[in-house]
């Protein structure tokens, strides 16, 4: 069933243009010139949006006070360029084929991949909106462990389809976050991958307040509540970008709530430690994580 248009069906047509403009732009120029124009696009968005820059700048300020503004100010400039490259290197990489994409991307930890997926107890990804997200999905499935991928369907179903296409060109699945409980919960008992990007912000009654960078912030429960109730482990991923379109993914040794002490275990406690996790993920490399989203809006002061 085609999709009704948000927006309007001249407006995504005009968009889906301007797409594909850009990816024979991109696709005509060498990797090393892509992915500079990528970057030099992503400081062009900073500079026209002043509410996205000015957003980002509290963001940066609410999660690293003690940094010299200056060095948030680099952060922020980065941040905007990185997702400009990989934007770029997403749209030209649409259909290419897999065996190049892998070719340019090091793997490590991947046995904590394997061991978790043989277990038959069912896989969450521990990942963020950090590095470039999608490769982490693509590079599993082609390790032959397929992701259910959890996901809000973009505003245009033009450029929705060719995104979900994508996202599961090594044998994942898109499942729209409105209808995925279910599937989520056959996938898992199943022993399958499943993909929940947990580091948004998320909404009552499904959230809870967790400290996210020394303050509160709603975040979702979703995989806690699963984990809890399925027995899946929890399997840290992360795939950052290491050079013009070159990647490093990284797993590591899978959470087991089912092992951690009895006053560790419960919605609550798991939730805190996968944001806690999260924090890890992005202090390492804060210049790739999406600061763009307004992760602590309509939480306390504090």
């Amino acid at each position: 069933m085609t999709r009704t248009s948000k927006h309007g069906a001249l407006r995504d047509r005009v968009e889906l243009g301007a797409y594909l403009l850009l990816r024979t732009l991109f696709r005509t120029l060498p990797l090393s010139l892509a992915d500079g124009l990528g970057r030099g696009l992503g400081r062009l968005y900073r500079f026209v949006d002043r509410r996205r820059r000015r957003l980002v700048a509290r963001n940066l300020a609410l999660a690293f006070p003690e940094k010299p503004a200056a060095e948030r100010e680099a952060i922020s400039r980065e941040v905007f360029a990185h997702f400009g490259a990989i934007a770029a290197d997403l749209v030209r990489s649409e259909a290419a084929p897999v065996e190049a994409l892998l070719a340019r991307v090091e793997v490590e930890g991947l046995e904590h991949a394997r061991v978790a997926a043989a277990s038959g107890r069912g896989v969450f990804f521990a990942t963020p909106h950090l590095g470039n997200w999608e490769w982490a999905n693509l590079v599993t499935g082609a390790n032959g462990m397929p992701v259910t991928i959890v996901a809000r369907p973009l505003d245009n179903p033009l450029l929705d389809v060719r995104l979900t296409a994508l996202r599961e060109r090594t044998g994942g699945h898109v499942v729209n976050k409105k209808d995925a409980a279910r599937t989520i919960l056959r996938s898992l008992r199943a022993g399958a991958v499943v993909g929940i990007l947990g580091d948004q912000r998320a909404r009552p009654p499904d959230a809870l307040l967790t400290p996210f960078f020394g303050r509160l912030a709603w975040t979702t429960t979703a995989i806690a509540r699963l984990a809890d109730r399925t027995g899946a482990l929890i399997l840290p991923v992360v795939c950052l970008r290491v050079g013009p379109g070159r990647y490093r993914l990284t797993y590591s040794e899978p959470i087991d709530p089912a092992a951690l002490p009895p006053e560790e275990r419960g919605v609550s406690r798991l939730t805190a430690r996968v944001t806690a996790l999260i924090e890890s993920q992005v202090r390492a490399a804060p210049g790739q994580w999406l600061w763009l989203h307004d992760r602590w809006k309509g939480a306390p002061e504090n």
